[in-house]
């Protein structure tokens, strides 16, 4: 199964999801979910660009910067990440 196809199944059950809550809770009910929903995001955003922060600080203080494997795979997740939309753009890059 592609990657757009898992992630439009992905779309279609939270939507799902919001509506049946909204259905059953009324609009309090919907508006907790997506709030939720935006916290939980907000977190793992921020628990994810802290943890790319601090492997950086493990790289570079194991002075594995030089290392193309390492820094190759490094840049893999990264990116990853990014294209998952769990990872903002920055301007300054490691």
């Amino acid at each position: 199964m592609s990657e757009e196809k898992k992630e439009n199944i992905l779309d279609k059950l939270n939507t799902a999801f919001v509506d049946f809550v909204g259905g059953a809770f009324g609009e309090s009910g919907k508006e907790f979910i997506e709030d939720t929903s935006d916290k939980i995001k907000e977190f793992s955003s921020k628990s994810i660009k802290q943890f790319m922060e601090f492997s950086d600080t493990v790289i570079d203080n194991l002075k594995l910067t030089e290392n193309e494997q390492v820094m190759k795979m490094r840049d893999s997740v990264e990116d990853l990440l990014k294209q998952a939309g769990l990872l903002e753009e920055d301007e300054d890059e490691f």
